[in-house]
C-alpha cells in the first residue's frame, strides 16, 4: 500500500480508482465494511482502491472543536493498509479544503485528481462546504462526471448505530468490552515512557509512566487489564489511570505495570491495549492495603488475558 499526502499526487501512479472518503477515526466496524466494499469494487474493475482521509478532524477547522482522538494517525494508516487498500491519501483538512463546494469537490478531487469510477460511502455521508453535499448530491454529480456511487448501511451493535462519536463516548465511560465490540479489536493509545515518582518500584510493582502522544480519548480513572506492545513483543499489563489518592497526588497519571518484565524503558514508545476495566481508583488506608490490592489486580489481569 502507498500513503500519499495530496490528492494531486495520485495521478503520478494511476489514472482511475474506486474511492472511499472519511475521517475514519477509530476505523470501527462500520468503516471497515465500507472499506471492504471499496476493495471488492476495485478488484471487479481492475483499478486501485483508494481511501481519502484527513490528518485533522474537520470539526476542528469548521466548528473550532477538538474531539479526542480514537486512533493515532500512524495506527489508522496501519489498520487501513490491513484492509487491502492500494492507496491511502491523508490530506490536511485546511480552511481552503473546507471551502470547496460539493460540486467543486466532485469535479476537482474525485473526477479530476482521483479519476473516480466508483465512490463508496456510508448512508450518513456529507461533504463539501458546511457539509452541504449528501448522497443525492454525490449521485447527481456522479451521473454528470461519470462515476457511480455505492452506499453502505450503518452497522448496528447492542450499544446503537456505530459511529466514532459512539466509540468516544464508550471510551470515556470506561466500557472497554463494548469498545472492543465496536472496533473489532482492543482500544489502543500510544505514549512515551517518562520518569515518575518511582513509588511503584518501591512497592514491588515498577510502573511505566506514559506521556500521551495525541489528544487521545482517555478512559475514566481506574484500573484496567490490558496488553503493552514494546518493540516486537507484547506483555500482559495492569493499567492505572488516576491521581493516586493514597499518596494525595493531584495530577492525573497513566501508569502501566508490565507483567513478567524487568528493564529500563525510559523514552521508549509503548502501545497500550485496553481489554477490561477491573475497578475504580481507591484511596487506601495504608501502603500495605494498596500492595495487597495490586497483587489481586495483577492476578485478575493474568487470569483474563492468559
Amino acid at each position: 500500500m502507498m500513503s500519499l499526502k495530496h490528492t494531486r499526487d495520485f495521478n503520478k501512479h494511476a489514472k482511475e480508482s474506486v474511492v472511499t472518503i472519511g475521517v475514519f477515526d477509530g476505523v470501527h466496524r462500520g468503516h471497515q465494511e465500507i472499506i471492504r466494499e471499496c476493495v471488492r469494487e476495485s478488484e471487479k474493475r481492475g483499478v486501485p482502491a483508494v481511501a481519502l482521509t484527513f490528518e485533522r478532524n474537520p470539526r476542528e477547522v469548521v466548528c473550532g472543536e477538538k474531539p479526542c482522538v480514537i486512533t493515532a494517525p500512524y495506527k489508522k494508516i496501519e489498520i487501513l493498509e490491513s484492509l487491502g487498500l492500494d492507496y491511502v491519501i491523508s490530506v490536511s483538512f485546511s480552511r481552503g479544503f473546507s471551502s470547496l463546494e460539493p460540486v467543486q469537490f466532485c469535479e476537482k478531487i474525485l473526477a479530476g485528481h482521483l479519476g473516480a469510477q466508483h465512490v463508496c460511502v456510508g448512508e450518513n455521508f456529507h461533504f463539501g462546504r458546511r457539509g452541504a453535499g449528501n448522497i443525492e448530491t454525490l449521485r447527481g454529480e456522479g451521473k454528470r462526471l461519470g462515476f457511480s456511487v455505492g452506499v453502505s448501511s450503518l452497522v448496528s451493535v447492542e450499544m446503537g448505530q456505530l459511529s466514532s462519536t459512539l466509540i468516544r463516548g464508550l471510551v470515556v465511560e470506561g466500557r472497554m468490552r463494548d469498545v472492543m465490540l465496536g472496533l473489532g479489536r482492543p482500544y489502543i493509545i500510544t505514549g512515551k515512557v517518562i520518569p515518575g515518582h518511582s513509588r511503584g518500584k518501591r512497592l514491588g510493582f515498577p510502573t511505566a509512566n506514559l506521556l500521551l502522544e495525541q489528544n487521545f480519548c482517555v478512559p475514566p480513572d481506574g484500573v484496567y487489564a490490558g496488553k503493552a506492545v514494546l518493540g516486537n513483543r507484547k506483555y500482559i499489563c495492569a493499567i492505572n489511570i488516576g491521581s493516586n489518592p493514597t499518596f494525595a497526588d493531584t495530577e492525573t497519571a497513566l501508569e502501566v505495570f508490565l507483567v513478567d518484565f524487568d528493564g529500563n524503558i525510559y523514552d521508549e514508545l509503548l502501545e497500550i491495549e485496553f481489554h477490561m476495566r477491573l475497578r475504580e481508583e481507591i484511596k487506601f488506608e495504608s501502603e500495605e492495603r494498596l500492595i495487597e490490592q495490586m497483587r489481586k489486580d495483577v492476578k485478575k489481569t493474568r487470569a483474563i488475558l492468559k
